[in-house]
């Protein structure tokens, strides 16, 4: 890791660290809630350096490299206009939970260079900085991103005793503690706040909702109404938690009763032959075309041609592909649970299924294609309601206030 050195800027101008626990250029929406936030927080005038460990998932020795094209490189330019600047840090070579150790090692470097004001962290990239930031008299704060903390936390129902003995006292130590030791936590969402509250402990004062944004140009993709509700979209993991295995199966059954003109494109990070299996299995193997993750520009295009978003996820700390999908002008079908009530307008701008009821899933999915013009000016409404409540200068312009505040006053005591 080579550090060049960091001029200060002045005074007035507040440094903000932001820990990223993998590579900043992976097609997800922790990566670009990363590079969003890092971008608005600078537009108000802020210092930003991101430090990002170059790491591909929950890995362990032997640790997997990440592929040049996940790096992140091409944002880089974009960034520093908005004072910006991308320092990439290794992945700790034994084990994810121990990453934090090179982010330590990386911020001891840049503070004998420049002063920091604030450190905001992710997940496990912050376990080892709460003590050492008080030291330096630095504020610390989390964003609390995470999917679900309830599910983070739940362990195989087949672990014994004392393994899972052991992973509590690991997820206290490298997770809970630092959170709890947080000057201030910034919720995407209720649903996110209520986790951190009740699951992590942390004071109700310190917790602050900023609901995520989405980029503007989403909602500058063209539509037009169409006479057939055909094509249907899935962007995302692919892992039982974001609901592809629950999508197919619905469409599994939508096929089994007759409705058959249609095309499910899925596209997203993880095993693509599971997918492709499943969509066999359920008879729609035909129907269904899978592929590895889209870039900014991909998404775009596809989401262009789709009519219909079936994203039924187990839980979302705000779920931006909901969002995007919205922004885009296309309803969504998901699932009523984490904060996608939150999100969508269930009737207005998505159909919500009771969560697990498959049935229900394939119910809705059957209602936007029976009725095509509803489902069309569903889909407005949906981008009129992402461009009212959830853009990026809102929510950099939340963080930001509560930021001087904190630095100012030495303590954040706002209500969530």
């Amino acid at each position: 890791m080579d550090i060049q050195p960091i001029n200060d800027e002045p005074v007035q101008r507040p440094c903000i660290l932001i820990t990223y626990p993998f590579a900043l250029g992976h097609p997800n929406g922790g990566a670009r809630h990363c590079r969003e936030i890092a971008r608005h927080l600078g537009k108000l005038g802020a210092n930003v350096l991101i430090l990002s460990v170059l790491a591909v998932g929950h890995s362990r020795y032997p640790r997997t490299r990440v592929l040049e094209e996940f790096i992140g490189l091409e944002f880089d330019r974009e960034l520093s206009q908005w004072s910006v600047r991308v320092i990439r840090i290794p992945q700790h070579l034994l084990h994810w939970r121990l990453d934090g150790l090179p982010v330590k090692k990386a911020l001891k470097k840049i503070l004998k260079q420049r002063r920091v004001d604030m450190v905001l962290s992710y997940f496990h990239e912050g376990a080892f900085l709460p003590r050492f930031l008080r030291s330096h008299r630095i504020k610390f704060g989390h964003i609390a991103a995470w999917q679900s903390y309830a599910l983070a936390f739940r362990g195989s129902e087949h672990e014994g005793r004392l393994k899972k003995f052991v992973r509590k006292w690991i997820d206290q130590y490298f997770i809970v503690k630092p959170h709890r030791q947080a000057d201030i936590l910034f919720a995407n969402s209720r649903f996110t706040r209520n986790e951190v509250l009740h699951i992590m402990g942390v004071e109700e004062k310190r917790i602050l909702v900023c609901p995520l944004g989405v980029e503007p140009s989403f909602t500058q993709i063209p539509r037009s109404e169409p006479t057939e509700i055909t094509r249907f979209i899935f962007f995302g993991r692919f892992t039982p938690f974001k609901g592809i295995r629950d999508a197919i199966e619905a469409l599994g059954q939508l096929a089994a009763k007759g409705c058959k003109n249609w095309s499910y494109r899925v596209f997203g990070q993880g095993p693509q032959k599971w997918v492709q299996k499943l969509a066999h299995e359920h008879g729609i193997g035909d129907r269904v075309f899978v592929s590895g993750p889209l870039n900014d520009e991909g998404l775009r295009r596809e989401l262009r041609q789709a009519h219909l978003a079936i994203l039924p996820s187990h839980a979302e700390s705000f779920g931006l592909s909901i969002a995007e999908a919205q922004a885009a002008g296309i309803p969504v079908v998901a699932y009523e649970c984490g904060s996608v009530p939150e999100v969508v307008e269930n009737g207005v701008t998505a159909w919500l299924a009771p969560f697990r009821r498959v049935d229900r899933l394939a119910q809705c999915i059957e209602t936007a294609v029976r009725d095509p013009k509803r489902t069309y000016e569903a889909g407005l409404a949906g981008r009129e309601h992402v461009m009212q409540r959830f853009t990026w200068d809102k929510t950099a312009a939340k963080m930001f206030e509560s930021i001087e505040t904190l630095c100012s006053n030495g303590a954040y005591r706002g209500a969530a």
